[in-house]
This record gives C-alpha cells, structure tokens and sequence, in this order.
C-alpha cells in the first residue's frame, strides 16, 4: 500500500470550518486506496496564547513543564480532526507524538528527532485507519516530552514520511506554493513548479516562510519527494527535488535565479581582530561554540580584520555575551 503523509499548519486547522476542509482532502486521498498519516499544529495562535498563559501565572521559564503545556495544543487538533473523521463513519486514530513513535534527544524547546519508531503507525494505517499525528512533539528516552522548536511540525511530517517510506509528504499551508519572492511584497512574483532542496534550505535559512530549514534538510537527505500545497486550492502546488545531473556530474538544468527572499529580525555581530582571516581554526570555534548553545548562524563573512555574523534578532544579545567570555575573556582565538 503506498503511504503519503499530509501535514497541515495552524492557519490550515484554525477553525471548525478550516478543519471540514481538511477532513474533505483527507477522505480524498483515503478513498484512492492510500494509507494516509496526518501531522497537524495547533489551531491558529494557540501556542503564542499558552506561552502569554504561562508567563501571566509564573516569572520564571520552566523549560520541561513549559514543553508539556505547549504540547497541549496539538493534542486538542489531532483529537478533534480524528473525532471529525469518524463522525463522517471513517476509522481514525489520534496519536501524540510518544504514542507515534517520535523519540527525540531530550532537549527542552528546541529537540532533535533521534528516530520515529513506525510500528504503532503501521499498525493501525494497515488496520485501515487513518492516522492522526500531532506534530511539534516527542518524547525523550525518559518519557520526557518535548517540542521541536519553530517548524516543529514540518520536520514530524518529513521524519514520519522518511520513517514510513512514504510516497509522499505533502506540506498544506494557507498559498499555493513556493514564490519566487513574497507574493505580499512582490506583486509579479511567479508560483515555481519545482524548486530542489539546495535553493529551499538557502531560502528558508533567509527568511522565507513557508518550510523551515531542518524539515528540507532532512527530506534532503533521505530524498524525501516534498510538496507544498494550498489547503483550500485544488493546485499543483511546488514539488521539491534533488538537483539532476548527468553522466559527467554536470546539472542537467540550467536552473538560474529563482528565489528572491528577505528577513528584517536579524543582527550582525562583529569580530575585530588584526589577521583574524589568517587563522580558519577561528571559524571552526565560533560554529563549535554556536552549536554547543543551539544558535543558529544565518550567515558568515569576513576581511582580513573582522569577522561578520548573521544570526536571528532575538538571539544577538546572548550570543555577543557568549562570544565575548569565550573570545575575549577567555582568549580562545588568539
């Protein structure tokens, strides 16, 4: 039987009406023969709303508690969209991510997948249900849950899709696919029919919304086919793919320019220093120590004497303190 997962985003599941819609896609795709599995978020802003919540009822940031409560929100939309599936007589299963499978590393807010094991899936999808998953969450190998940080439910969607050998994941959001540039910006930008992996994970590093990084960059790896899709629009929508080449290594398209993207909540850090250029184990530190606290560099740059770093505007203070102890204080770099 072939398998094809579906993940819906907040917007796509926001309301009783929105999720009628999904349920009509879902049946499509069910009465075709197709073992489908379900990913799905929150509905709407009810994760900005249970971390304003948390905030009104404590001072202090609890990361372990603060995981469970935002993984409340995706529980609601899978037991809700499961019991919308049976009342139309479908055999449904709403499972949380333990319940799926989905083990992660065990860091709070922002965790890894290590690995999703398939068997509950399987198990119900060839018992003929379809299977509803919440997204965003998993659980660590002490029963820990935790969330997966912004993009949370794309990157379930694309490791139960590789974990299934699925057909397909496709990914539904509120456009149609993936612009050529914002649509809300750029009044002439044009819908793509195909994009590869490369030019997504360079565009959503940048800014552009519509799939996180982590998500492409493990359909990357394991040559998951992804397509973005409009929730509400029967459309084509835009394939992701690898990059073709030929027998000489040589890419078979001349693929050009395609993505034109921009992102205002951003920093730039600075490094001064006399030859810094001249010493590439610098550069090996400073990605050591932005993986060791879980920064993200957006983009790195540098001259003979100073060395630039691109990372998200809400981060910048604690990454400069960061790079300071360790640079300066500690002389590391040196």
């Amino acid at each position: 039987m072939d398998i094809v997962v579906q993940k819906y985003g907040g917007t796509s599941v926001a309301d009783k009406f929105k999720l009628e819609q999904v349920c009509n896609r879902i049946i499509s795709t069910y009465n075709k023969g197709i073992g489908v599995v379900v990913i799905v978020s929150a509905q709407g802003d009810t994760t900005d709303k249970l971390i304003t919540k948390a905030k009104e009822y404590v001072s202090n940031v609890y990361e372990r508690e603060m995981d469970l409560l935002l993984s409340t929100g995706e529980i609601q939309t899978v037991a809700l969209l499961s019991m919308m599936l049976k009342d139309r007589g479908y055999n449904s299963i709403a499972l949380t991510g333990e319940q799926a499978g989905i083990i992660t590393n065990g860091d709070y807010g922002e965790a890894k997948i290590v690995k999703v094991i398939k068997e509950n899936i399987e198990k119900y999808i060839y018992d003929g249900n379809i299977v509803v998953v919440a997204g965003f969450q998993g659980v660590d190998k002490f029963g820990n849950i935790n969330t997966l940080g912004r993009g949370g439910s794309d990157l379930s969607a694309v490791a139960v899709a590789v974990a299934l050998d699925a057909k397909e994941c496709e990914i539904y959001t509120d456009v149609d696919g993936i612009y050529t540039a914002d649509p809300k910006i750029v009044k002439t930008a044009k819908l793509l029919n195909t994009v590869t992996y490369e030019e997504i994970l360079e565009a959503a590093t940048a800014g552009a919304k519509v799939l996180h990084n982590r998500s492409v960059g493990v359909g990357r790896i394991y040559d998951m086919p992804i397509t973005v899709k409009n929730t509400c629009k029967d459309v084509q929508g835009t394939n992701i793919i690898n990059i073709k080449y030929d027998d000489r290594g040589e890419i078979l398209e001349n693929y050009g320019a395609k993505i034109i993207t921009k992102n205002d909540k951003v920093s730039k850090i600075t490094i001064v220093g006399d030859s810094l250029i001249s010493y590439p184990e610098h550069f090996n530190k400073i990605f050591r120590l932005a993986a060791d606290n879980k920064i993200q560099i957006i983009m790195i740059s540098f001259s003979e004497t100073a060395i630039n770093i691109i990372v998200k505007e809400d981060i910048a203070d604690k990454f400069t303190n960061i790079l300071h102890e360790q640079l300066i204080d500690n002389k590391i770099l040196k």
